[in-house]
């Protein structure tokens, strides 16, 4: 099974790069012209960009899910009559998402300050839910207040905000499938052009005019795509945690 699975290895950035190059060579060399040097890695980097932009959303809706979970079962071992900390770290290692901080607050349980190390770890994306509980763990211990009822009002704001997120994404669905849509015009005018018995692509490739228009018309897709991603990851929790701390980052340079 580590042959097998060696053998789907994710392809490296080099290799990436390298197969990019080969293929924008073949393209330049096939149609005589110089275009596809200059349209070919400006698509694939702004694809690249957005399937990384999506893979580090959907990093931390996972982080976000784990984190709400995790306020779920530490509830109900705190209600069960579990100490605090016990509760924890039976809780956390039940989430893969979580495996380095449950292993931290697995070594020298008694002598752990659980605070300090869930303020650290709320610096990471996806996982700032964990500075409210080191908060509400701050205030337990301090001031003795029900911590399993804290823990509930965390896991509620995190139910909820998840729920906020998916009817934004679902009422976002049909404004992104149209900027799709809009995107691809191009390509069926193109197709349009053949059926009618033009030569599109010689006028494209190999005369000013069509060269400055493939450019400007490839150079606005992919803005108004890379637009329309910014407005989506505008209304994600990340993003307005974010702007919430950027004043405070801009005060602390200029007092520092």
């Amino acid at each position: 099974m580590k042959a097998n699975a060696g053998e789907f290895r994710k392809p490296s950035r080099r290799q990436m790069i390298t197969a990019l190059a080969v293929i924008t060579a073949f393209f330049a060399l096939g149609l005589h012209s110089l275009m596809p040097l200059f349209v070919l890695p400006s698509v694939a980097l702004v694809v690249a960009f957005r399937r990384s932009r999506q893979r580090r959303w959907a990093a931390h809706d996972a982080q976000r899910e784990a984190i709400t979970s995790l306020c779920t079962a530490l509830r109900a071992e705190l209600e069960a009559g579990l100490q605090p900390r016990a509760a924890f770290t039976s809780a956390v290692w039940s989430y893969p998402e979580l495996r380095d901080l449950a292993e931290q607050a697995g070594h020298s349980e008694n002598e752990l300050d659980l605070p300090a190390l869930l303020t650290a770890h709320a610096k990471q994306p996806g996982r700032r839910a964990l500075r409210s509980l080191a908060a509400c763990w701050y205030a337990a211990d301090r001031h003795g207040i029900a911590l399993a009822d804290a823990v509930s009002g965390i896991e509620e704001g995190l139910r909820a905000e998840s729920a906020r997120l998916r009817t934004t994404e679902v009422e976002l669905a049909g404004i992104r499938a149209t900027i799709l849509l809009l995107a691809a015009l191009p390509l069926f005018g193109f197709a349009l052009g053949l059926a009618l018995g033009a030569n599109p692509l010689d006028t494209l490739l190999h005369s000013t005019f069509g060269q400055l228009s493939l450019m400007l018309g490839v150079g606005l897709d992919l803005i108004g795509l890379l637009w329309t991603d910014h407005l989506v990851g505008s209304l994600r929790p990340e993003a307005a945690s974010e702007r919430a701390a950027a004043p405070a980052g801009r005060m602390s340079r200029v007092f520092a």
